[in-house]
């Protein structure tokens, strides 16, 4: 159908902004941990203990500053189920960036 054909485009077109985005505000190693581990169920204090756990300190509220700015541009939403939580909106993986 003419709708179904229109999603596809805008698909497209969605994910071709959404990689030019996160190149410019995902950029470092944390940073795209952080993202990948905002799954709507980590908080950031979970997502803080992880990164440590994998050598990488950082504070919970430098998660949350991330998850602030990212909710601008709209690279993370608020989780329905746990609130003043974040989930990115597409893996790095999806978009084939490491």
């Amino acid at each position: 159908t003419k709708l179904k054909e229109q999603t596809k485009w805008l698909r497209v077109l969605a994910i071709f902004k959404l990689k030019n985005i996160i190149k410019e505000f995902i950029v470092t190693k944390e940073q795209k941990r952080i993202y990948e581990l905002s799954d709507g169920k980590n908080s950031t204090r979970d997502i803080a203990k992880k990164l440590l756990a994998e050598g990488i300190k950082i504070s919970h509220q430098t998660v949350a500053n991330y998850w602030k700015k990212w909710s601008t541009v709209g690279l993370v939403i608020p989780s329905e189920k746990y609130p003043g939580r974040f989930e990115k909106v597409i893996s790095l993986k999806d978009l084939e960036i490491e």
